[in-house]
């Protein structure tokens, strides 16, 4: 079983480390201390190995006027970062960008790393397709490695970017300054600093149509939402040297935002007469996350080197929502104040990890890691409601709205990269994951878990343009600790009740890829993968006593069946991937095309229906094709994107809800480096159709010979809302500058 007895998964982690540990001595006496092996020579643009590494120097990126390292990762052919997954802990969020062999020791998305990189300070690209022995990541078989220059004396240029974007229906500007130096600080220590100012200013707005199962229009909504991001982030990292054994990095990251948003539903009759309105406004009194965390790495000798990590990240985010309902009064229909509703969330949350490492190569052919990563966390929230209709506020009772997580966890682990043939390689791994969750609060709950997790990954170069890899891993899901606690959506009218015997999906995942080069400038990749997934996450229903007045034992309420996150049993997932590069030459001068697709086909049962049905909240296609062309002579650049997604379902207990977006998303782009002395211009025009977003809400009334059955069993519609929303994350035009260079 999963869940095991108290203090097993303790026991056995333990007994994994002392493996581990056993095994380090007897490496460590066949080590001698002798210097870092030197660096891999360069190869030219268009070089390719049998060990499926192709190195692109930096002049080969100079076309497309990069500014930073991520403009030049960018336009790496056949690649798309990967940020990794936003998990706790270090080990199981690794994304495919390294940054001199080495993963950054942070938990800052990698594609926003890069853009505090200067691209003055790439000396050149690798890529690396299928498993290598010598870099900081395991289990990905394609990554990218940026080699970087030492700091020369004085430091890097200071590279800038502005950005000034008009937001559809704001009526607004909003704006972003970045600012990115590097210091030499001596011979062998560099700094570099960023600091960022963003300030943007949008709006959404949308029409929403309430009617009964015939159709028949029962009242409709105007709504909008005015979201003002305000802030400041600054970060540090600082890379030292002190031996030619011995790499120190430091890194540090403080951001805090002062957010507001302001929003309005207003509902009227069919024939236009005010029904109820609703005015709100958000205020974030408190608002900021923070990052510190290094690594150290000791090479003894070329077959042997250690690595630790530590990492600690803070947030505190305080909000406070104060919602005004209206409804009609007196023959004129004018407005009347019926209920004024306070809201106010406070979390805190925080991760410390810990990884420590050894890497070995007992012979040529095989590295070895070896070691062992632990990690607290917690998150603290709070959430009071209350309610005031002229007589004063009254406390309102949600469960499970103030609770306390905690996660201890270990995690040993072991990998092996064997070099079976000049073509073939095989990389194995094995992680075993025990942790204790902790709940307090509201509800009071203690678990153990333990997990074993291993992978292996096969890659074969069976050609110099040619390479298949193949993957087995078994995934275990972290839990959302903000699903242990309750929330609540005033503008939609639901909440969501916390619940604590939520459990990890646990996911057998295969997959199968083929790689094919076209030249320097194009590959192509294709991938097929299959995943069975056990308790697979999603909503429940989950009926819990509602106190009259807030009491412990709940003896004055009555119960009520909300809506929770849960496990829904066992599904699969299966589908096909491709992305590529294409060079257009000579039929378009200068130009290319990429794209990437993935469609999917994921079954589940439904835990109210008990009928089949596709995953919540997945899609069953994407797609995504861009066009650049450069123009040398006129020192100008043009290009578009287009991409387009299938629609989306959520599946509650007493309505369903369809989310899509029918047409396509159509951007455009033209930069230049000639139209201001030292720096390059980006005219950017996003989503320049605006097609709406639509988002129907289906609602089931319950059954009259059942009252206890969940309504969405019945399949008695009670009630359609249909919204059509003109802007939000992919709805809203936007129409931006961006200014960049360095001094």
């Amino acid at each position: 079983m999963d869940i095991v007895k108290q203090g097993r998964p303790v026991r056995r982690a333990a007994g994994l480390l002392v493996l581990a540990a056993g095994l380090s001595p007897v490496a460590l006496a066949q080590a001698t201390s002798t210097p870092a092996p030197p660096p891999v020579e360069a190869k030219s643009a268009s070089a390719k190995s049998a060990d499926g590494l192709q190195v692109f120097e930096a002049a080969y990126f100079k076309q497309y006027n990069p500014v930073t390292a991520a403009d030049i990762v960018n336009r790496v052919p056949g690649f798309d970062i990967d940020d990794g997954e936003v998990l706790r802990g270090f080990g199981a969020t690794a994304g495919n960008v390294l940054v001199n062999g080495e993963r950054p020791s942070s938990k800052v998305l990698i594609s926003e790393q890069l853009k505090r990189i200067p691209a003055d300070s790439v000396v050149r690209v690798e890529l690396i397709s299928g498993s290598s022995s010598n870099v900081d990541v395991r289990g990905q078989t394609q990554l990218v490695n940026i080699v970087l220059k030492q700091a020369r004396a004085g430091g890097s240029p200071t590279t800038w970017v502005l950005d000034a974007r008009d937001i559809q229906y704001s009526e607004r500007i909003g704006w972003a300054v970045q600012l990115t130096k590097t210091f030499a600080l001596g011979e062998t220590a560099d700094l570099t600093v960023d600091v960022q100012l963003p300030n943007l200013r949008g709006r959404t707005e949308s029409f929403e149509t309430v009617s009964n199962p015939s159709g028949t229009l029962l009242f409709y909504r105007d709504q909008f939402g005015q979201p003002n991001f305000i802030g400041a982030q600054a970060s540090g990292v600082l890379k030292w040297r002190p031996t030619a054994q011995d790499t120190v990095s430091l890194n540090a990251q403080a951001a805090p935002t002062w957010n507001t948003t302001n929003i309005g539903s207003i509902d009227y009759t069919p024939a236009g007469a005010f029904r109820r309105g609703t005015f709100g406004l958000s205020e974030y009194s408190n608002n900021y996350t923070a990052e510190v965390g290094g690594d150290w790495e000791h090479r003894f000798s070329p077959e042997l080197s250690v690595k630790g990590i530590a990492l600690a990240t803070f947030t505190s985010v305080d909000q406070d929502d104060e919602f005004r309902i209206y409804t009609p009064t007196g023959t004129a229909g004018s407005g009347r104040l019926a209920n004024t509703q306070t809201i106010n969330r406070t979390t805190e949350a925080g991760e410390r990890v810990a990884r420590g490492f050894l890497t070995w190569r007992p012979v040529g052919d095989h590295t070895i890691d070896i070691g062992v990563e632990g990690a607290f966390n917690f998150r603290d929230t709070t959430l009071d409601i209350f309610n005031n209709t002229g007589a004063g506020p009254i406390a309102q009772f949600l469960p499970v709205s103030d609770s306390r997580v905690e996660e201890t966890r270990i995690e040993p682990f072991i990998t092996d990269v064997w070099k079976m043939t000049p073509q073939l390689t095989l990389e194995t791994g094995f992680i075993y994951e025990a942790s204790t969750i902790k709940q307090t609060g509201d509800e009071q709950k203690q678990r153990e878990f333990a997990y074993p997790k291993p992978r292996a990954t096969l890659t074969w170069q069976a050609s110099e343009t040619d390479q298949v890899r193949t993957s087995i891993t078994r995934e275990v899901a972290q839990l959302d600790f903000v699903e242990f606690a309750s929330a609540i959506n005033v503008v939609d009218a639901s909440s969501l009740i916390g619940n604590p015997l939520l459990e990890p999906e646990k996911t057998w995942k295969a997959r199968l890829e083929w790689e094919h080069k076209l030249g320097p400038r194009a590959a192509v990749t294709m991938a097929a993968f299959h995943d069975q997934v056990s308790d697979v996450q999603d909503f429940i229903p989950r009926t819990i006593c509602v106190p009259t007045v807030p009491a412990v034992d709940c003896t004055s309420g009555t119960l009520k069946t909300f809506d929770a996150p849960g496990n829904i049993g066992d599904g699969t997932r299966t589908g096909v991937e491709l992305r590529g590069a294409l060079s257009l030459a000579p039929l378009i001068p200068n130009a290319e095309v990429r794209f990437s697709g993935m469609y999917q086909e994921t079954d589940v049962n439904d835990p109210v229906t008990g009928a089949a049905r596709r995953f919540s909240n997945e899609r069953d296609w994407t797609y995504t094709a861009s066009f650049r062309q450069d123009l040398p002579e006129l020192k100008l650049a043009w290009g578009a994107t287009t991409t387009a997604q299938s629609d989306r379902l959520e599946y509650k207990v007493a309505e369903d809800i369809l989310y899509d977006r029918p047409t396509n998303r159509l951007d455009f782009f033209v930069e230049s480096t000639a139209w201001v002395p030292g720096a390059t211009v980006r005219l950017l025009a996003s989503n320049i159709f605006h097609p709406a977003e639509t988002r129907v809400r289906t609602f089931y009334q319950a059954n009259p010979l059942d009252s206890s059955a969940p309504e969405r069993s019945t399949g008695l519609v009670r009630q359609i809302e249909e919204r059509k929303q003109k802007g939000g994350p992919e709805g809203t035009q936007v129409f931006a500058v961006r200014i960049s260079g360095s001094f």
